[in-house]
């Protein structure tokens, strides 16, 4: 009986310490994550604006469907109060409340929800900017940058970091990089470079498409086309420049197909005629967030298909 109570003493003791070892450093971790939300935040937005937060923003409105992508991605869609009538993915965020368009945000309803800040991106006029700082809220105007590691540097490590999760955003970069690594491997096995043509808008309100500047045009050349597009700036463009530029492949938005394929001139195109005008998802090339690495591997499929 006494050689029993030892060794169930002793085992006993071995189970606590084992324990110990075990929960201490998962401990640590909670504390370090509940620290990081408790530290002070200090960022400057793309207006040149210091932002400071007394701690990791738990509650959000979200003016960009880029945004709100990344803070579903990250993890953190439960923080959300509001979103744009545009943000439309993933599904979840239709259970958010909308508090207007990209353009004409909804500042009583936004005021009203009294977020810990108010994230805004592309197209957020400068009048609605100076409401709501005049109303006393936190706005952080995050534009990301005309490259694709703009995606990275300028949105999903600031919104990470506004989070108070940096940790996640840089798990979130690894995982993009990781895609786009695997679809530049793809790339490295073309034997010739065909020309694009990516369509933003055509017809009677004019020929829209990316410029030389934009992340965009950097996507089809890093996919190993070449932007016909590539030597203006901005998004205008020209119906004759695109019937010289006559490309290999044509790149439409689903709600510009079956019109493209079937106005005059445009029907006329190599691209059109050969079956190479192609269907992909704007919204996965146009938005940077966590969906422009799947973006840059459709195009990269789809640049490989004229190859």
């Amino acid at each position: 009986m006494i050689l029993f109570r030892k060794s169930f003493s002793f085992l006993l003791i071995v189970f606590l310490l084992t324990t110990l070892i075990m929960v201490l450093p998962a401990f640590a971790r909670g504390s370090d994550e509940a620290g990081s939300r408790r530290a002070a935040i200090t960022l400057k937005d793309n207006f040149d604006r210091e932002i400071t937060l007394g701690s990791a923003a738990m509650t959000v409105v979200s003016l960009s469907p880029g945004i709100t992508e990344t803070v579903f991605a990250l993890g953190y869609g439960n923080r959300l109060l509001g979103r744009t009538d545009y943000c439309d993915y993933p599904p979840e965020a239709a259970s958010v409340l909308s508090v207007g368009s990209l353009t004409e945000p909804d500042i009583e309803t936004i005021v009203a929800l009294n977020p810990d800040i108010v994230i805004a991106s592309t197209h957020f006029p400068k009048e609605a900017l100076d409401r709501l700082v005049a109303a006393g809220e936190n706005v952080a105007v995050l534009m990301g940058q005309e490259s694709f590691q703009g995606a990275y540097d300028g949105v999903i490590r600031p919104v990470s970091l506004i989070l108070g999760d940096s940790e996640a955003g840089e798990a979130l970069v690894a995982s993009m990089e990781a895609t786009v690594d695997k679809a530049l491997a793809a790339v490295a096995g073309f034997t010739r470079t065909p020309s694009v043509y990516y369509v933003v808008g055509f017809g009677e309100g004019g020929d829209w498409t990316a410029g030389g500047n934009t992340f965009i045009s950097e996507m089809i050349e890093m996919a190993g086309g070449k932007n016909i597009a590539a030597d203006i700036s901005g998004w205008s463009f020209s119906l004759e420049a695109i019937v010289d530029g006559n490309p290999d492949l044509i790149l439409l938005p689903g709600w510009a197909e079956p019109i493209f394929k079937t106005t005059p001139v445009y029907s006329d195109l190599r691209a059109v005629k050969e079956g190479h005008a192609i269907v992909i998802d704007e919204n996965a090339i146009v938005r940077q967030g966590p969906r422009l690495a799947e973006g840059f591997a459709d195009l990269v499929n789809a640049i490989g298909s004229v190859n």
